[in-house]
């Protein structure tokens, strides 16, 4: 891409994954069966398609447009085979021991399993599994997040707990207290897992339709019809995993989840010496703060970052100036890069920041928001909840399964995630202004 292209000022609105690895699919004509329509061609769909049909179902799935058109294709890409701002205890105290010890067993495995299955494909999607990094600012959040790898023992005993001097060697930045350290975590090419998940699929035997936006799904009698501009898919069940698109489906939904707009953002390939000094040993990081951190480079050397996502952004030279100002800050190894691309999205959260799967009807399913760390919790969910429903429901699911409930004061409870990161984010800069930098973390 010419270096032109990607001076301030410039259009940079472009996804860095690249859509072109995608197989030819066709669109749905006609009348199609299936013991399984799954609705929604994310991580969440493709892996649950993934997994039906590699023990012997017959699978179909649609997606309105193309793969990872949602929040897969606009995440960075990130392996966190972590839970955000929830300890063990807390989900024991959300879910009942039973019910937690399923899903954090599920979640301890969740990083480890997602290499596993690339397995030699590792470089076709672009995949570093060095581990990923959460840390912390305050010395409140060092206890916190101390308890927290305590917590993890019981399921597993990799867990590293950083200090400040740990956490800065590793990460090249500054300003932070304690971090956790999960070894099986680590980044990948999102669009490029995808399509890799759906060829396994395909090879399977699952069918996959992509330009077939499902316009509603009725009863059948005692089957269910999956209704799209072109055709009708008739299945004995239906999973809907269109992400916040689930709700124009089932309207039981609506009000369930709250969106996150975010924008990430990837610079032009760094030099050496700024590779020696930023996540020197091709870790993953992303903060444990409301005003979210999070950096990694790409096989090529790009250095992908988020920010909170406004209008203003789109600005000419703003983006590129907010982000470079905001990494300078950061990063002491980091100097001004014009960024190459940027993208939008939303992530989808539930109130209380755990994952479920929806019942809205006998045979009709929802899986419900992964919160922004979905690339390791999706891989999982689809095998999970794949195993679950082709055991014809009989064990228990490590994934709650409960029934669809709104949020209270959703009208306004919709914008806080935005508000409160744009907030701290704005209150932060404000401090760093009028206060010498520190590396301790006490702020």
């Amino acid at each position: 891409m010419p270096a032109a292209d990607s001076q301030p000022g410039a259009d940079l609105w472009r996804p860095l994954w690249k859509v072109h690895q995608q197989r030819p699919r066709p669109t749905l004509v006609g009348k199609v069966e299936a013991e399984i329509a799954i609705v929604g061609g994310g991580l969440e769909g493709l892996s649950l398609a993934r997994e039906l049909s590699s023990l012997g179902k017959r699978v179909v799935l649609i997606e309105a447009q193309q793969l990872c058109d949602g929040a897969t294709g606009a995440s960075a890409g990130i392996v966190a085979p972590q839970l955000i701002h929830k300890s063990p205890d807390d989900v024991a105290k959300r879910l009942g021991a039973a019910q937690a010890e399923r899903f954090l067993k599920l979640l301890a495995g969740a990083g480890k399993r997602t290499f596993e299955l690339l397995g030699e494909r590792k470089r076709d999607v672009g995949a570093s599994d060095a581990g990923f990094i959460a840390p912390v600012r305050t010395t409140a959040g060092a206890r916190r997040l101390a308890a927290t790898v305590e917590q993890w023992q019981r399921f597993r005993t990799d867990l590293k707990l950083l200090d400040a001097e740990e956490t800065r060697a590793l990460t090249g930045a500054v300003g932070y207290a304690s971090a956790l350290l999960d070894p099986t975590g680590g980044s990948l090419n999102p669009t490029a897992f995808a399509e890799l998940l759906a060829a396994d699929a395909e090879n399977a035997g699952a069918v996959i339709f992509l330009h077939s936006a499902a316009s509603s799904v009725e009863r059948a009698g005692s089957l269910w019809r999956v209704v799209c501009p072109g055709g009708t898919v008739i299945a004995h069940q239906v999973v809907l995993c269109a992400n916040g698109g689930n709700a124009a489906l089932a309207p039981a939904l609506r009000r369930s989840v709250l969106p996150l707009q975010v924008c990430q953002m990837a610079t032009l390939p760094l030099d050496a010496q700024a590779r020696r000094t930023i996540l020197p040993h091709g870790h993953a990081m992303t903060d444990v703060e409301r005003d979210v951190f999070s950096i990694r480079f790409d096989p090529h050397g790009r250095l992908i970052t988020a920010y909170p996502m406004s209008e203003r952004l789109r600005k000419p030279g703003r983006l590129n100036e907010l982000a470079n100002r905001r990494l300078t800050m950061l990063l002491p190894g980091f100097r001004a890069t014009p960024l190459e691309h940027a993208w939008t999205g939303v992530a989808w959260l539930n109130s209380d920041l755990l994952p479920r799967i929806v019942r809205l009807d006998e045979g009709l399913f929802a899986v419900q928001a992964c919160n922004g760390r979905g690339i390791a919790l999706s891989t999982a969910i689809g095998h999970e909840f794949g195993t679950w429903l082709a055991g014809g429901a009989r064990d228990v699911c490590a994934i709650p399964i409960e029934q669809p409930r709104a949020i209270p004061g959703y009208v306004f409870a919709r914008y806080l995630p935005t508000l409160l990161m744009k907030a701290t984010l704005a209150a932060r800069q404000l401090r760093r202004a009028v206060l010498p930098r520190s590396s301790t973390g006490k702020e």
